[in-house]
């Protein structure tokens, strides 16, 4: 295990929002955790203990694979102190399991606990920043990229990321889904393609005479922001069709100058746009764009959403080379 007390860490990487994160999910992180365990193993561990919450995931698949008895530490932030949620480890050799190493803050104070309970302790996690932590566990991969797991999608979310600028420490209240929502097809009638085509004037009259649809998908208010394809000269009146039916205080963002109509330029915007809005969740009203999104961005949870049976299907999708 290495650590570095020469300097403060850099600031959390998540703070820059203008690039994709590197998305590790479910499958992907057992696998990492298996290509350590190797070495885990022949260190001869007692027991593992996982870090509550992030540390719960990785520990609970290293204590299977080893089969050892699994134990868990809770860190209190406020408290700046370890306890044991439930029993104590067993055995005076522990294998200490976190998600990740950021900063180190996390993996340190664990560590250090267990170590005055005499226990001998070897760290790991599924991944670390060489750049930014603190302190290199024993076993984990090094990513220098922006990376994101399944459980810690609310850590990009705009209350989040307001606390990690000012230095504090992640609360569970801030991490809840902030929502991505298409407009057109969601709060309202596509209006036929062809209308378009032949008729723009009257198509977007009469696009604006239409009424919401009775039942919307679920979201918070105040945890969400409406993200259309409409480009940003339709502004005003998607604004005021937004505010006449009482969702004006959803923030709004329209397609740039620059970005055209192509499903897959549309699809680029909307999942760029979402990521820098820190969204978890974006619900498409088209199935194809609905795809695209779920495969350029794979940190967030995408929905298809069918306004004709006021329910949603969840989209997983990967790109072919």
């Amino acid at each position: 295990m290495t650590e570095k007390t020469d300097k403060p860490a850099p600031a959390w990487k998540g703070l820059n929002t203008d690039s994709m994160p590197v998305f590790i999910g479910y499958d992907q992180a057992e696998r990492m955790v298996a290509a350590l365990l190797d070495r885990a193993a022949a260190w001869h561990p007692d027991s593992v203990v996982g870090i509550a919450r992030g540390g719960l995931v990785p520990a609970t698949m290293a204590s299977c694979m080893l089969a050892l008895p699994l134990a868990i530490a809770g860190w209190d932030r406020a408290e700046g102190i370890m306890r044991w949620i439930g029993p104590a480890a067993q055995g005076p050799r522990v294998l200490l399991v976190d998600d990740c190493s950021a900063t180190g803050t996390t993996l340190r104070a664990a560590r250090d606990w267990l170590l005055a309970q005499d226990f001998q302790v070897m760290t790991l996690t599924i991944v670390h920043d060489p750049e930014t932590t603190a302190l290199v566990p024993d076993l984990s991969h090094p990513m220098r990229a922006l990376f994101r797991l399944p459980w810690e999608r609310g850590e990009a979310t705009p209350t989040a990321r307001a606390r990690r600028t000012l230095g504090k420490p992640a609360e569970r209240e801030t991490e809840a889904p902030f929502f991505g929502l298409d407009l057109d097809g969601v709060f309202l009638p596509d209006v036929p393609r062809a209308l378009y085509q032949s008729d723009l004037q009257a198509a977007l009259s009469h696009r604006q005479s239409l009424e919401p649809f009775t039942s919307l998908p679920l979201y918070t208010a105040g945890r969400a922001v409406v993200i259309t394809g409409r480009p940003e000269s339709d502004r005003v009146v998607t604004q005021s069709w937004l505010e006449q039916w009482g969702f004006g205080a959803l923030p709004l963002e329209c397609r740039p100058l620059g970005v055209g109509e192509r499903l897959e330029e549309v699809a680029r915007y909307k999942a760029e746009t979402a990521t820098r809005w820190g969204c978890t969740h974006f619900i498409e009203s088209e199935a194809e764009q609905a795809v695209r999104i779920a495969a350029m961005a794979k940190h967030l949870v995408v929905s298809w959403w069918s306004a004709e049976d006021a329910r949603a299907w969840l989209i997983g999708a990967a790109e072919q080379g």
